[in-house]
């Protein structure tokens, strides 16, 4: 603003711009103004381009004049304190930095001059840029529109954002009773791997002793096949000696015994080898069950990393709505104080276009009652101007006749003025003709004496 200047106007550029704004003012009068014509102006640009009533210059604030001792002893100053104000403000606006109470009251043709310059040139510059203020609140509504839109984009991800929070808290026991099933499992597991893994290396181990134990039948059983033929081949070598026979027959059964006890015993171990393998079986289904519960638990891990991951997601994406959100919030406080300032001028232009339709309803009032009284007067005047066609008509016909009898007694004038001069012709020529040269001359010096 240090370097913001304006036109000083001439008479002949201030005057019009003066009538234009409806101030009606005169060059005598900007020439010696006084207060009782500078007020008026003053307050007019007041209120036109401030969008402040005379009603409102004249109220007080309540609050303030409650504080007063005696408030009807303010009932002038206060409107004048008022007005004083808002025409500063408009001064300043204006480009007028030094504008003093002497220039309302005791008013300078030259800074009156000035003055009205600034604030002519400051209304100009308001009529430019209404448009782009037209243009400005548009698109002001459009962007309230879409921060609308988007704040209603914001309560909805909210609204799921607390129904996916609300939806996790209901999870979260069965989540954290899941980790401990699957924490038991697991750790189920790797104890049932290492039972596997043992009894495995058992079952291998049986199986060789059972190899072992099968091979050690079969030949005990051939041995006692082969003990089995050398009993009947020592049947049929028995000598008369019984001491001998008997003691080869104890020797046999001793073997004998030896034999079915070895075989009891490899029985007792095949049983117990059956009984472990039995119980490897089962401890195999006890393993394939727990690799199927295992395989259910990390679907389920995979679907709980799929879940973080979604919840990471909305996290992120709630951070980001929430960033979005907070700038909104600033742009939606920015387009608050600008709605604001627009809806106070939009108020000011509402009671300034209140005014001046009160003022043109008044005015077409006057105008329709001066109308009614151009239409009576038309009333008036076309009667009249039939009646003076109708006297038109009869002078036209009475013109007519005097034209016809003037027509006649301008022939009658006329021949009779043709024989006077025939008669005055004729006169002249006997007259010519009856003077002498002597008595021309006599004439003429008679004439001449005359």
């Amino acid at each position: 603003m240090s370097g913001y200047s304006f036109p000083i106007l001439s008479d002949q550029e201030l005057l019009p711009c003066l009538k234009e704004m409806e101030l009606p003012c005169s060059a005598a009068q900007l020439a010696k103004p006084t207060y009782e014509v500078v007020r008026p102006l003053y307050e007019s640009m007041v209120t036109t381009l401030m969008g402040i009533t005379r009603e409102e210059l004249q109220q007080p604030v309540f609050q303030a004049i409650v504080a007063l001792e005696f408030p009807e002893l303010h009932d002038e100053s206060i409107p004048a304190v008022a007005f004083t104000k808002n025409l500063g403000k408009l001064m300043a606006a204006a480009g007028v930095k030094d504008f003093t109470m002497q220039d309302l009251y005791k008013p300078d043709a030259q800074r009156l001059r000035r003055n009205l310059s600034a604030i002519i040139n400051f209304a100009k510059f308001r009529e430019e840029k209404l448009v782009p203020y037209t243009e400005m609140q548009e698109a002001t509504e459009g962007i309230l529109a879409e921060r609308q839109d988007l704040e209603d984009l914001n309560r909805q991800l909210m609204s799921e954002l607390r129904r996916l929070q609300a939806e996790r808290a209901s999870e979260e026991p069965d989540v954290a009773r899941l980790e401990a099933d699957i924490h038991e499992v697991y750790t189920e597991n790797q104890q049932l791997n290492k039972q596997q893994a043992t009894l495995n290396s058992e079952v291998r181990a049986m199986k060789q002793q059972t190899n072992v134990l099968a091979d050690e039948a079969a030949d005990l059983k051939f041995k006692l096949a082969n003990a089995r033929q050398e009993g009947d081949q020592l049947r049929s070598l028995i000598v008369e000696s019984p001491e001998k026979l008997q003691a080869m027959l104890e020797e046999i059964q001793a073997a004998v015994e030896r034999e079915r006890s070895l075989v009891a015993e490899a029985e007792r171990k095949a049983r117990d080898l059956q009984a472990r393998l039995d119980t490897v079986a089962k401890v195999e289904k006890e393993v394939q069950k727990a690799q199927r519960v295992m395989e259910e638990v990390e679907s389920e891990l995979a679907k709980k990393k799929a879940i973080s991951r979604q919840v990471k997601e909305l996290r992120s994406q709630i951070s980001g709505e929430e960033q979005e959100a907070l700038q909104l919030a600033a742009t939606q406080q920015h387009l608050k104080r600008q709605q604001a300032s627009l809806a106070e001028r939009m108020q000011r232009l509402e009671q300034q276009a209140a005014l001046k339709k009160e003022a043109a309803a008044s005015c077409v009032e006057e105008q329709l009652r001066d109308k009614e009284a151009i239409e009576a007067e038309n009333a008036a005047t076309m009667a009249k101007l039939t009646e003076n066609d109708a006297m038109m008509r009869a002078l036209r016909e009475k013109i007519k006749e005097l034209q016809t009898t003037q027509e006649v007694q301008i022939s009658m004038v006329l021949d009779r003025y043709t024989s006077l001069r025939q008669q005055v012709a004729e006169y002249h020529t006997l007259l010519e003709a009856a003077m002498t040269p002597a008595s021309r001359s006599a004439a003429v010096k008679a004439v001449t004496l005359r």
